[in-house]
């Protein structure tokens, strides 16, 4: 989600309740590299001095393993029974970007709007296929429509009240799905998915991601705010018109969706997340929000999420209500005394931000918290040292945990549950026109203290650096041995992506790349012979994010002395706008599904959140488009494989990104919590947000 889902974009944080994006593969063993952090550009006069030929590819390049901060252990943990029942603690290192459920698209967000707002159907327990219904009455069975398209009709539950005091209606329903659909742009929310659901491009005939294609249906009003206030005001109005003729409700508490086409992934996108959540029309309108009219929807459309109007404040139908929200410090929640299905057990919800894991782990230790963000998988063993039980995943049932040496560890506070499945994983972007004002390319020139905005527009550079990433390395020394290198952009076990073909650790074919590219300098030297410099993003806490850009680093150095790659750590906040604004040059960031289905990574990565945040050109997703379009309109599942194979060659062949790798998660979770195992909280759907409190009770 992403998170961009999450983009998500989705984009996932390393929580102990979260999946840990990993798996095994055999890796060259490494040498120790030192961290590397210098801010300034350094002066075109100063390049390092000329590499020599290109090393064996067999050689491995210095990795930077991601090291837990040491913590003092105690001789018995306090954290074996909780201080508080009534107050869960997290403590995690990253902020919202908004608590707008129409634009929030990551997971420190979705974490926050999961216990706040409510949506038509929700996650049944663990199963991220299987849904029931939340404000609906029953789940409706659809109908055909004469003009090849289909219906559903939802009647709404009776007697729901938003948190102040606000009787929810089916006008609301409708109103919540109409604000999602039209004020989304596809770069920056996860409009997308329920426009995707209901309409089809009238040109291309492909599902539309943003909802300027209502209006123009060539994309060109897409991202483009100030364009689209100058369209035509009949085409606005009828474009909004088509979206409320999509979602219809009447006085007896019933809503009507009618779609363009069949839309299988429909139920499992309405249970997802902020894009279904139900919101006040009347609250929204209050805080200077649009209000419902098509005359000015426009007006509304891809505003900056930091300058929204519902940014902090919410308003929802949920068990828990926000109290307050410091940025930097922490977020408070707490229970919703009128909540329809009784009180919270736990009734405040707090999450503080604290950017060290030494701390963190402290404060899990000391009985301070309930749950804490890992900084990478290399905090597993420390993590390790506090469990007492190993759980069974499928039954619940616990054995006392053993360690290597096959001691138990009675004093332990946490069980732990491994092999959870993973349905996120992490990235690498290379943006194909960064925007005027970066500060990520040193000089913005192909000089020696910099790179050209255009620099990863040649795809030469882009498969260079594909091949100076030592994933095993990523695996064994960030991973611990617990991933696999990802063969395509979806899951494993999803049509089509068996047999594709990935970037293995290659200097000498890096080297080959760098120089095929026709990338000149003023003087007509290549970057070979001319070098670079540029910043790898990557948002600060995380620190398997921070080693994916040291290995890679080490890489660039190894083939060529010239080439320096800096790892910059930005606060998460922050590290999504620049993001947004394209002014990142290669940076990485996690995508947790939305969906359970290859759709939701593709549509993002290659028409989307991440493709527009790389800006990926139109030539591009153009001949992906189409291969999408075919693959999720085909109901034959060989047939689905096949197209997508097609799609994995393409992606493969343009090095549109450098894919991570994917593997199973652990889950520590303490003694004296209750309601987790066989409920909502086990999702791989939820668990990358989550926790959902409302089911959880401490002894």
């Amino acid at each position: 989600m992403f998170r961009n889902k999450h983009m998500l974009l989705v984009v996932s944080l390393l929580a102990v309740f979260s999946m840990i994006v990993s798996a095994c593969a055999p890796a060259a063993t490494p040498t120790q590299a030192p961290v590397v952090q210098p801010t300034a550009v350094p002066a075109a006069t100063k390049a390092p001095a000329a590499a020599t030929a290109a090393p064996a590819a067999t050689k491995a390049p210095a990795a930077a393993t991601a090291v837990p901060t040491p913590v003092p252990a105690t001789a018995v943990p306090a954290g074996a029974t909780s201080k508080d029942p009534k107050t869960y603690t997290s403590l995690t290192f990253g902020d919202p970007e908004t608590l707008d459920p129409s634009i929030d698209y990551e997971t420190a967000g979705s974490a926050m709007l999961l216990n706040i707002y409510e949506g038509l159907v929700t996650f049944d327990g663990a199963d991220p296929v299987k849904v029931k219904p939340q404000l609906a009455k029953e789940i409706p069975q659809p109908t055909d429509t004469k003009a090849g398209g289909v219906q559903y009709v939802w009647h709404i539950v009776d007697g729901v009240k938003f948190h102040n005091g606000d009787p929810m209606t089916a006008g609301d329903v409708a109103f919540s799905f109409w604000r999602t659909m039209l004020v989304g742009d596809n770069a920056v929310s996860p409009a997308f998915l329920d426009l995707e659901a209901f309409f089809l491009n009238s040109e291309t005939k492909a599902p539309v991601d943003d909802p300027t294609e209502l209006v123009d249906p060539s994309g060109k009003l897409i991202s483009t705010p100030d364009d689209l206030k100058k369209a035509p005001a009949a085409k606005l109005e009828a474009a909004c018109q088509k979206v409320k003729d999509a979602v219809t409700f009447d006085a007896t508490g019933t809503v009507t969706m009618t779609m363009d086409h069949k839309w299988g992934p429909l139920m499992v996108t309405l249970a997802g997340g902020g894009w279904a959540y139900v919101q006040d029309q009347k609250w929204v309108a209050a805080q200077g929000d649009w209000d419902g009219d098509c005359k000015t929807w426009q007006n509304f459309y891809s505003i900056p999420s930091e300058s929204g109007k519902l940014r902090d404040k919410t308003n929802g139908t949920g068990p828990y209500m926000l109290d307050h929200w410091t940025p930097g410090e922490e977020i408070v929640l707490t229970a919703n005394p009128d909540y329809r299905k009784g009180p919270a057990k736990i009734t405040r919800y707090v999450t503080k931000i604290v950017n060290e894991f030494g701390t963190r782990f402290a404060s899990l230790q000391a009985g301070d918290a309930d749950l804490i963000a890992l900084g990478s998988t290399a905090d597993r063993p420390q993590m390790d040292t506090l469990v007492k039980n190993e759980c069974d995943l499928a039954t619940g049932k616990c054995v006392p945990y053993k360690d290597k040496d096959g001691k138990e560890n009675p004093n332990g506070i946490l069980n732990r549950y491994l092999n959870f499945p993973s349905v996120n994983r992490t990235d690498i972007s290379m943006n194909y026109k960064v925007a005027e004002g970066s500060q990520f390319i040193g000089s913005a020139a192909l000089d020696g203290a910099g790179v050209p905005a255009d620099f990863f527009s040649d795809i030469n550079i882009r498969k260079a650096f594909a091949y100076c990433f030592d994933v095993d390395t990523y695996v064994k020394d960030v991973f611990l041995g617990e991933a696999v290198p990802s063969l395509a952009l979806t899951l494993p076990g999803q049509p089509g992506y068996d047999g594709t073909p990935r970037y293995t650790y290659d200097l000498q074919k890096c080297a080959d790349s760098f120089k095929a590219s026709t990338l000149k300098d003023k003087d007509g030297k290549g970057v070979w012979d001319v070098g670079f410099y540029l910043q790898f993003a990557y948002n600060t806490g995380n620190t398997a994010r921070q080693s994916i850009a040291q290995i890679l680093a080490a890489g660039l150095a190894q083939v060529n002395s010239k080439f320096l790659m800096v790892p910059v750590a930005i606060p998460w906040p922050t590290f999504l706008r620049a993001q947004t604004a394209k002014t990142l040059t290669i940076s990485t960031a996690g995508w947790q599904e939305d969906i359970h289905d290859p759709q939701n990574w593709y549509v993002p990565y290659l028409l989307g959140t991440y493709a527009s945040r790389a800006s990926v050109p139109a030539e591009q997703k153009t001949k992906y488009s189409d291969l999408i379009s075919k693959g999720v309109f085909e109901t034959d599942q060989a047939k689905r494989a096949d197209i997508y194979k097609q799609l994995n060659q393409m992606v493969y062949d343009d090095v549109t990104f450098i894919i991570g790798a994917q593997g199973q998660g652990h889950r520590y979770q303490p003694l004296y919590e209750n309601g987790w195992w066989g409920g909502i909280n086990q999702n791989p759907m939820i668990w990358g947000q989550g926790p959902y409190i409302y089911e959880l009770s401490k002894n």
